[in-house]
């Protein structure tokens, strides 16, 4: 049986200080054993589906069934859009499978996403925009996912690009944790770009800046943070010295030099198939900064049986691995040197897909068999074990089972596959429910007070208090599929649970 790992397990009054020094800046995931200890904290009483109904059912939201051969989600199933009231209703039926409430798009403009889609938008007086724990990190989107499964529910094997705070309300969910230096051996759809040091991935199709923001989102904000500081200085300039006017000359080339690199990443983004002539239309409004942050795609107590192996500390990025596995990687090179033993992942990642370059392809059915656990999950009739050899060399996951009222952290590009199963003694509903923070990844990781290493860029996106302000209404939310296009770089299909 392969080795599966214990994750660590701490108090959630841990201080945001300490949290941060021992996890967040050593991307290393760990169980809270404890909900949210904020007073705005108020998740716990949503599941009584009655008061959920009243409190947010009258936003539409997106609800994902269940995929009809591979019975699980995660998976490019069209998504149905109902009253929230009208999914919370058919949650009491006993007859399944139900659908899934994932993490909401808008399907006319992904990049309108807001940071509170439903229904959060309809909750957020009942929950603190960041909480104490996590310090300083800066707020991507909140999320409510919820579902019924009595015997257990996929979401399939994939990796965020945000950090994650999991909050599990009820139910119970079974997390089998990769670190992101694994991604050779779990066969992404996506081609690989890079895989930054704080472990953020970053594909082709999709390419992202270690802080999870894209070229072109911090580009925008650049612009905007340099014309905030001309427009200062000249209000404060009239009569003053011609020191004055050399940081003035220095402000604006910086600026020219921000937007010739925006309309250089415009004129990429088309591809070179249409000339623009209008530079207004190649800048795009400027000031519409947020609408680009929102582009970005995004689960425990340990086992207690006596055939896991104790936990193995987390160093960093790829460095947990056993003197074994550290072989299997070694053989792994020089497999990739002999052109005749060629991995049959490598066809596999050429064949286009509706999937997120950050799923992989990894069949759930496999996985759990391989790691020998129960499953629900079935495998495709073209299955082939030899199409995923790599899993083999992989490190030994971590396998946790998080129980209502405990939360996870995981940093970015965890992978993670989630099992979820509703509790045998609900009073109502029957149903898995958690809540979810998702916070831009930090880069710079020995500063708790500012995590992000461009400080231009983020001093001003803090300036204007972006998460406050991208909420919408919660009587005029719309929502749509899960994605975008293959190959727009400012979006990143998000994942499930």
């Amino acid at each position: 049986m392969p080795k599966k790992l214990k994750l660590e397990r701490i108090d959630p009054s841990t201080s945001a200080e300490e949290f941060f020094s021992n996890f967040v800046s050593k991307r290393k995931p760990v169980v809270l054993r404890g909900l949210l200890n904020d007073n705005a904290f108020k998740g716990r009483q949503w599941t009584d589906l009655t008061y959920l109904a009243t409190k947010a059912g009258d936003v539409e939201v997106l609800v994902e069934p269940i995929h009809p051969t591979a019975n699980q989600y995660g998976t490019d199933v069209d998504r149905v859009p109902m009253p929230f009231r009208d999914f919370l209703k058919s949650l009491r039926d006993d007859k399944g499978p139900h659908p899934y409430l994932t993490t909401q798009y808008s399907d006319e403009d992904p990049d309108a996403e807001t940071v509170f889609p439903p229904p959060t938008n309809a909750l957020k007086d009942e929950f603190p925009t960041v909480p104490r724990i996590m310090g300083n990190l800066f707020l991507q989107q909140v999320n409510l996912w919820l579902g019924k499964s009595k015997e257990g529910s996929s979401s399939g094997l994939h990796h965020d690009f945000h950090d994650n705070l999991y909050c599990l309300l009820q139910g119970k969910k079974r997390f089998v944790l990769f670190p992101p230096s694994e991604i050779q051996n779990l066969y992404p759809y996506g081609s690989l770009d890079t895989v930054h040091p704080n472990g953020l991935i970053s594909y082709e199709d999709c390419p992202v800046r270690a802080d999870g923001l894209s070229k072109r989102a911090a580009c925008k904000a650049r612009i905007g943070a340099l014309e905030r500081q001309i427009d200062a200085l000249k209000a404060t300039s009239k009569g003053k010295s011609k020191g004055h006017s050399k940081e003035m000359k220095k402000l604006i080339n910086a600026h020219d030099e921000a937007l010739d690199e925006l309309a250089m990443l415009a004129l990429d983004d088309q591809g070179g198939e249409d000339e623009v002539d209008d530079f207004d239309a190649l800048m795009g409004d400027l000031d519409d900064v947020e609408a680009e942050l929102s582009a970005g795609p995004s689960e425990s107590a340990a086992d207690e049986d006596g055939d896991d192996e104790e936990a193995e500390e987390w160093f960093g990025i790829g460095t947990s691995k056993s003197d074994n596995e550290d072989e299997d990687d070694e053989d792994a090179e020089s497999d990739e040197g002999d052109s005749e033993d060629e991995d049959p992942g490598d066809a596999l990642s050429e064949e286009k897909s509706s999937e997120p370059s950050s799923f992989s392809r990894i069949p759930t059915a496999h996985l759990h068999q391989f790691l020998d656990l129960p499953t629900t999950a079935s495998l495709p009739p073209d299955f082939s074990p030899s199409d995923f050899p790599g899993l083999r060399k992989a490190t030994a996951p971590y396998v946790v089972e998080l129980s209502a009222g405990e939360m996870l952290y995981l940093p970015a590009s965890w992978w993670h596959e989630v099992t979820s199963t509703s509790p045998d003694d609900a009073k109502e509903g029957d149903v898995h429910m958690a809540f979810n923070y998702w916070f831009y990844p930090p880069d710079a990781l020995d500063n708790f007070e500012k995590p992000y290493e461009d400080s231009l860029v983020w001093g001003h996106l803090r300036s204007k208090g972006r998460p406050e302000r991208r909420d919408a209404p919660a009587e005029r939310v719309k929502v749509g599929k899960r994605g975008r296009d293959k190959g727009d770089s400012e979006g990143l299909k998000k994942a499930k649970r």
